[in-house]
């Protein structure tokens, strides 16, 4: 039997170690991944719990929209023009962008227009 000295030891441990904290952290990334990729789940609404001069600009809008377009609105008064927001997106390259987008500029365009309901998705 061959004696090993005892800081060589405690070497040999230390990179053991590090290389198994190393490949640990590793494993962890990978592991969480999926959970940073989890999907926005905004309001969604139907065309016809719109008010009557929003389903006919959705209905405008809806055949340019494509295969991955959505719109949102949002209105706090089914009469009054002036606090309803309707947004689009198009020309999108996902689903999940398009809803995005069309959210985001609904809710800057309320913002803008001080209205106080969030923009929902409109959902056939």
């Amino acid at each position: 039997m061959q004696f090993i000295p005892l800081n060589t030891l405690v070497r040999r441990l230390q990179g053991v170690l590090r290389s198994s904290i190393a490949l640990l952290a590793v494993w962890l990334y990978f592991a969480a991944m999926p959970l940073a990729v989890i999907a926005e789940e905004f309001p969604k609404t139907s065309p016809s719990q719109l008010p009557g001069s929003l389903q006919e600009l959705y209905a405008r809008e809806r055949p340019n929209l494509g295969q991955y377009g959505h719109c949102a609105a949002g209105f706090d008064s089914r009469t009054d023009g002036l606090k309803m927001a309707l947004s689009c997106s198009i020309y999108v390259r996902s689903s999940a962008q398009g809803a995005r987008l069309a959210v985001k500029l609904c809710n800057e365009r309320a913002d803008f227009q001080k209205i106080k309901a969030r923009c929902s998705l409109i959902v056939d």
